[in-house]
């Protein structure tokens, strides 16, 4: 597996954060974890299950800030699974809630730092591909990032030159395609599809859906992108799924709020869970 160190952090909050984690997992049979899962908007009741758990509050981590978006429980939760180490992170920080690029993407920081090598990332999606069924889950096969920003802008390789990574093959293929034959088996229903990132945190208009659609977009978020081109940096072995909370009607869009997102992210919750203990079990 590559593995590459970096700072995107001059005040070196993940690896504060990595330090601390470490000091209360050191012989733990929880530790390293080398697969992580991150559940996001309203997706906790997917957490697979887990012995001998740790539960770490974000606030508690140094550097770490807390989760001020509703349904997300900002927090961290170690274990094992069949002997081996697992990360959980119930809940992300967001772009839109003001943190910059840096701090978004520090949980993916600390995980490197921590010995993790493959990350499973979920998050709540609206659906612009109308064949789409509000409660299903998108495996991503691929992004497009609308974010207007990278996070990996200033980053310099070992040479000083800024990075530029080749996202050709960020999600996983072979995962993807093992994910797909696990959810057919056990009568989950899993869509392939390309993920948008937007901003946020406003939702979409009517003219940006229509526009997003043609474009390519299956689906729609503002979050995961950011965290997937910075594990993929750092050498992990990087898999997503969304969990389309409502599909939009690109001619008519309904009004939507938060509250419904996550109605629709925690029905989805036990169809997710399942995928999610498959993709730990088979180690893929």
């Amino acid at each position: 597996m590559r593995r590459r160190w970096f700072a995107l952090l001059p005040t070196g909050d993940a690896s504060r954060a990595a330090e601390y984690l470490r000091s209360l997992l050191e012989g733990r049979e929880s530790f390293p974890p080398r697969a992580a899962v991150v559940l996001g908007s309203g997706l906790s009741g997917a957490c697979p299950a887990l012995d001998k758990e740790l539960e770490v509050p974000f606030e508690e981590v140094p550097g770490w800030p807390e989760s001020s978006v509703p349904g997300h429980r900002g927090c961290l939760r170690f274990g094992s699974r069949d002997g081996r180490g697992v990360l959980v992170q119930l809940g992300r920080l967001h772009y839109y809630e003001g943190h910059d690029m840096a701090t978004v993407t520090l949980p993916v920081q600390v995980m490197h730092l921590l010995g993790v090598e493959r990350v499973l990332l979920t998050n709540a999606a609206g659906g612009l591909n109308p064949t789409y069924l509000q409660g299903s889950l998108m495996l991503v096969r691929d992004h497009i990032n609308l974010m207007g920003e990278n996070p990996l802008r200033g980053v310099k390789d070992p040479s000083g030159r800024p990075v530029f990574l080749d996202l050709s093959r960020l999600y996983r293929e072979d995962v993807g395609d093992r994910l797909v034959q696990e959810a057919s088996a056990m009568g989950v229903e899993l869509y392939e599809g390309v993920l948008v990132a937007m901003a946020g945190p406003t939702y979409e208009t009517p003219a940006e859906l229509r526009f997003l659609r043609v474009v390519g977009g299956d689906a729609v978020s503002m979050s995961l992108v950011p965290e997937a081109i910075v594990a993929h940096y750092l050498g992990m072995a990087v898999t997503g799924i969304s969990v389309i909370t409502n599909v939009w009607d690109l001619r008519r869009p309904l009004p939507l709020s938060h509250g419904e997102v996550l109605e629709a992210a925690e029905s989805a919750a036990a169809p997710l869970a399942k995928l999610i203990e498959a993709w730990l079990d088979a180690g893929i």
